[in-house]
């Protein structure tokens, strides 16, 4: 159960986060949340398809795996994608809205002390400074989340854009691995490259002009990697006969 608190420099002075890859620090899923910012990167390595969340609805995910618990790019205690979801890479901090005395909301760093990778002894990255000072890996922890919180509505409003051009479609992916062993990916939406084409010049002017252009295009490029994410689901199944 998360346990999120206000960061500071008194409570949390000798707050360390581990940087480690395993399955211990929530590392092995097969899919979580891509903001638009970082779908040139993410493209590289992951599939970007699409998923309906009770809590958010429609969003981008990067896809790892094909089933639950599954993280085709984690092996040994080691990340082996070129890029990583700034998902992940967030770690246990997040930026929360609170209410100041004025009654104002302002953007406060949070961090949940309940999540795998704090930790209070030797191990992991300082958050602050032995006189109390922000640690240069948490400001750049705070970037990201600030990225993230910033990348968070054109994302939405990118998916948005998406269903209402009518751009979204249901995919089910069948696999069939060289020991008789069958697989399936569920579960998930795609662009339909077809829908695309048939854009009218007025529709494409629009997905340009508020920036929904480019994510489009590196949603599609990313499908290529569905083929190495079967090679490399072939090279796990293998390993572990």
């Amino acid at each position: 159960m998360s346990n999120f608190q206000i960061l500071n420099n008194v409570d949390h002075k000798d707050l360390r986060i581990v940087e480690a890859v395993g399955p211990e620090f929530g590392d092995v899923i097969h899919s979580c949340p891509a903001y638009t910012f970082e779908f040139r990167d993410l493209q590289v390595d992951f599939p970007i398809l699409l998923q309906v969340t009770e809590q958010d609805g429609l969003i981008p995910v990067a896809v790892m795996g094909f089933e639950s618990g599954e993280n085709l790019f984690v092996n040994n205690a080691q990340w082996t994608a070129l890029s990583r979801p700034a998902f992940m890479r967030k770690g246990p901090f997040l930026i929360g809205q609170h209410q100041s005395q004025e009654g104002e909301e302002v953007r406060l760093l949070s961090v949940d002390m309940a999540h795998p990778r704090v930790s209070h002894g030797t191990e992991g990255e300082a958050v602050f400074q032995p006189l109390g000072g922000r640690t240069q890996y948490l400001e750049q922890q705070a970037d990201l989340l600030e990225q993230i919180h910033e990348g968070a509505g054109h994302t939405q409003r990118f998916t948005q854009c998406l269903a209402d051009l009518d751009l979204v479609e249901s995919i089910t992916l069948d696999i069939s691995l060289h020991d008789g062993s069958k697989n399936q990916l569920l579960g998930f939406s795609a662009i339909n490259e077809d829908a695309v084409r048939a854009l009218s010049a007025e529709s494409l002017e629009q997905l340009s002009q508020q920036g929904f252009l480019m994510p489009l295009f590196m949603m599609l490029a990313s499908l290529s990697n569905m083929g190495r994410l079967i090679q490399f689901k072939q090279k796990a199944r293998d390993a572990n006969q």
